[in-house]
């Protein structure tokens, strides 16, 4: 089986999301009882390799309640870094984490740093921006004053099969909530950390654009595509390679594939009730 675009679906991850046991709390420490119960991903895999696995141990997991789609990760690492502190800067330049959302005609970037500095991006494929509901929105105007940029193209790294994406800039969601917590100290290279734990909190509301009819929230049986990832800056004899880890490899380094992106399956049941298993 492969995607519209001749990508195969065989070997891609499937995940089970299941509605959150009480209040959630996003102060990146993911201590509720609901994550406890939530089912992990196995442990991250290169972005280039299928099956080789991450050099640190990188996981996540996913919950859900009438309010937002939550996402939480745990991450090794022995040197916690982070030094962008402004919006929407340039975050994968350095360590980060990465929450890719996939509609059928756009999708949405969200980047991390361990600082708790973001970066948000709105792409939206060209070939079906003519009349669209995007091409509608003011929020989507290529002729405002947004900052839009070109993503894709010969020479780009992102040539996928179906072409150029509008990538607008300075796209906000609306209501957006995350928070990291680092267990060790930051930027301080003299002592060994354990890590970090990031905490994102998705309302449904601002997931919209990509909700092509489906609920919102999400009810029993619907599956989104997302893909969820860590990018890592390691020295290494003077060089500075930058490995992408991954739920579902994408056998290329590039994040911007849809057609790579886990399946996730959202469950109206409650996690850690009985009946409650992960897909394989």
């Amino acid at each position: 089986m492969a995607s519209d675009y001749g990508y195969p679906q065989e070997d891609l991850k499937h995940y089970t999301c299941y509605r959150a046991a009480g209040p959630m709390v996003v102060d990146g420490r993911l201590d509720e009882a609901s994550w406890a119960l939530a089912p992990r991903s196995p442990r991250f895999e290169d972005l280039e390799q299928p099956g080789r696995p991450a050099l640190f141990d990188t996981r996540a997991a996913m919950l859900w309640d009438d309010t937002y789609l939550y996402v939480g990760f745990w991450l090794e690492e022995p040197n916690v870094r982070a030094t962008y502190t402004t919006r929407d800067s340039m975050i994968c330049e350095e360590n980060d984490v990465e929450v890719f959302i996939a509609g059928k005609d756009a999708y949405y970037e969200f980047e991390l740093n361990a600082l708790g500095t973001i970066m948000e991006r709105f792409y939206v494929w060209q070939d079906t921006y003519a009349g669209s509901k995007y091409a509608e929105a003011p929020e989507f105007d290529l002729l405002g004053t947004r900052l839009v940029d070109t993503l894709g193209g010969p020479g780009t790294g992102f040539n996928h099969p179906r072409g150029r994406r509008w990538a607008f800039r300075e796209w906000d969601m609306p209501g957006l909530r995350w928070a990291v917590h680092v267990d060790g100290t930051i930027n301080d290279p003299s002592d060994l950390d354990r890590g970090w734990t990031a905490e994102i909190a998705f309302p449904w509301e601002g997931l919209r654009w990509l909700a092509d009819g489906r609920s919102l929230p999400a009810r029993e049986g619907d599956v989104w595509r997302m893909d969820v990832s860590r990018f890592e800056w390691i020295e290494e004899g003077g060089r500075r390679p930058c490995p992408g880890w991954v739920w579902s490899s994408h056998g290329a380094y590039d994040s911007h594939i849809p057609d790579r992106f886990t399946y996730i399956h959202f469950s109206e049941c409650t996690v850690g009730t009985p009946g409650t298993v992960d897909h394989e």
